[in-house]
């Protein structure tokens, strides 16, 4: 197969034109500025929770309850439209 001169010469300088990268990779460590870092924290005096305790009985059994009829109402509809959709129910 015969190349042309002109193809060769934009491979060739197309491939020498590309940046190489460098011998070592970069690294970003957090240890290096670790103690930069803790210094910018707000002091921790007392672990904050997602979640502060004591909670309300009744609103945690309507969530709950709430999220179990949901997931079993969908599945349950999903079924049923599956099953009049395919015809085994009329």
């Amino acid at each position: 197969m015969m190349y042309s001169r002109r193809v060769i010469s934009r491979a060739v300088a197309g491939l020498a034109s590309k940046r190489t990268m460098s011998a070592a990779p970069k690294s970003h460590r957090a240890k290096d500025v670790w103690a930069e870092l803790e210094a910018t924290r707000p002091k921790e005096d007392h672990p904050h929770l997602v979640f502060h305790p004591p909670y309300d009985n009744v609103t945690v059994f309507i969530g709950v309850a709430s999220c179990v009829l949901f997931g079993y109402g969908s599945m349950y509809y999903g079924m049923r439209h599956q099953q009049y959709k395919q015809g085994y129910w009329k």
